[in-house]
C-alpha cells in the first residue's frame, strides 16, 4: 500500500493542497495554514535551497496526506560550516498513520540536506521521539529552562481577573521584585545590519557547536515573521556590537495585563562575557517590569548563561524540551551538551508561539 504513496520535496504549485491538508490537520490552529505564516515560514527559509520550500509531503494522487516542515540552518562545528536541518511539524492524515511515511520524508529531506539533523521534541511525542532514534537521532538533554516571576498574580489568569486581589497580590510581591536602571551600553536595535555578521565571525569559536546567526537568519526570525513583534536588545562598546538579546511579550490579555514575557535569544562577545550577559539580562529584567510581565521565562544551553541566569535569581524549572541531533561525523562534539550555544530562539520553540500584534 506504501508504493502508492508519493513523497517528494513540494513544488510551489502544490501550495494550495497542503495549506488544505494543514486546515484540516490544524483545525484548532488556524495559523499553520495561514498563507502568509506558510510562505514566511518555509518559502522565504533564507538557508532554503534553489529557491525550494523547505517542506516535504506524501501524496495519494493529488491529495497531500502527510507532511514534515524543517528549518534549514547552517551550524558551526569547530569552526566548520556544516549544513543542517531542524525537523519540525510532522503531521500524518489519520488514515494514513503506521505507513512509514514520515521516516520516507525525512529520509527525503536528508537527500536535499544532508545527515545532519537538529528536533527538539518533548517526552509526550513518545511515538515521534521512537521514530525519530530509528533513523539514527540521539537525545542529547533536555534544555534546561528558567523563570523568573515579577507581578506574580499576572501570570494567573484567575487571580489577573480580580482586579482587587491582582493588585494586593503584586503590591506584597514587590520587594522581591528587581529594580535595575537603564543601561547605557544597551540600547534597541532597529534593523540587523552587516555588524552582527561581523560580530557573528568574532564570537563563532568560543563553541564547539552553535547555530549560525547571520544578519539574514537574524532579519528573517525576529523582523520579518508574521504577526510578531520582538524586542532587541544590542550591547555596545565604543559603537561596536558586543552583545544582544532578543525579548518577547506575549500578547496583553483585555485587562492589561501581560502574563509571561520570555528571552527569546542571547549572545556575546568572548571578550567579558560575564559582564555582557549581566548588562542584557538587566536590561531584559527592567523593560520587562516596565510593562508589568508576569514573569520572565527562557530556554537556554549555554554554562555561563545558565550561571548567570541563577545570579539573578532565576529558577530552573521543569524542562520538556528534549535536544535531539543526528551527525554523520564528530559525534563527540555534536553528542555532548557542553559543547552547545542554544538557545529559545535556535528552533521552531518561539516560532509557535502565539502572535503578540
Amino acid at each position: 500500500m506504501s508504493d502508492e504513496i508519493i513523497i517528494e520535496q513540494l513544488k510551489l504549485s502544490d501550495k494550495d493542497k497542503v495549506l488544505s491538508f494543514l486546515q484540516k490537520a490544524y483545525d484548532d490552529n488556524p495559523r499553520m495554514s495561514d498563507e502568509r505564516f506558510w510562505d514566511w515560514h518555509y518559502k522565504e527559509a533564507p538557508y532554503a535551497k534553489d529557491g525550494k520550500p523547505p517542506v516535504w509531503v506524501a501524496k495519494a494522487g493529488e491529495q497531500v496526506v502527510a507532511q514534515i516542515g524543517t528549518i534549514p540552518v547552517v551550524v558551526n562545528v569547530e569552526g566548520e560550516r556544516r549544513e543542517a536541518i531542524w525537523v519540525l511539524d510532522m503531521i500524518v492524515a489519520p488514515e494514513f498513520r503506521r505507513r512509514g511515511l514520515v521516516k520516507r520524508m525525512v529520509k527525503a529531506a536528508e537527500e536535499v540536506f544532508g545527515t545532519f539533523g537538529l528536533v527538539i521534541n518533548t517526552a509526550e511525542q513518545a511515538s515521534s521521539t521512537k521514530l525519530l532514534q530509528s533513523l539514527g537521532y540521539v537525545i542529547i538533554i533536555n534544555v534546561p529552562r528558567f523563570h523568573k516571576l515579577l507581578f506574580p498574580a499576572n501570570d494567573i489568569r484567575e487571580i489577573a481577573n480580580l482586579s482587587i486581589l491582582r493588585r494586593t497580590v503584586n503590591r506584597a510581591f514587590a520587594p522581591f521584585r528587581p529594580r535595575f536602571k537603564k543601561n547605557e551600553n544597551v540600547r534597541a536595535v532597529e534593523k540587523f545590519d552587516a555588524s552582527f555578521d561581523e560580530f557573528w565571525t568574532q564570537v563563532a569559536a568560543q563553541w564547539a557547536c552553535s547555530i549560525e546567526r547571520s544578519a539574514k537568519y537574524l532579519e528573517w526570525q525576529y523582523a520579518r515573521q508574521p504577526g510578531k513583534k520582538f524586542d532587541i536588545l544590542g550591547y555596545y562598546e565604543g559603537g561596536k556590537l558586543r552583545g544582544f538579546a532578543v525579548l518577547f511579550f506575549r500578547k496583553a490579555r483585555a485587562d492589561g495585563t501581560i502574563p509571561k514575557a520570555a528571552i527569546t535569544d542571547i549572545c556575546y562577545h568572548p571578550e567579558n562575557p560575564g559582564e555582557i550577559i549581566d548588562a542584557l539580562l538587566q536590561e531584559s529584567l527592567r523593560i520587562a517590569v516596565e510593562r508589568g510581565a508576569g514573569g520572565l521565562v527562557t530556554d537556554a544551553l549555554d554554562a555561563l548563561v545558565e550561571a548567570r541566569l541563577k545570579h539573578f535569581g532565576f529558577w530552573r524549572v521543569k524542562n520538556p524540551l528534549q535536544f535531539m541531533v543526528k551527525s554523520d561525523g564528530q559525534q563527540d562534539l555534536t553528542n555532548n551538551p557542553k559543547n552547545w550555544h542554544l538557545t529559545r530562539g535556535d528552533s521552531d520553540i518561539s516560532i509557535f508561539e502565539s502572535p503578540n500584534l
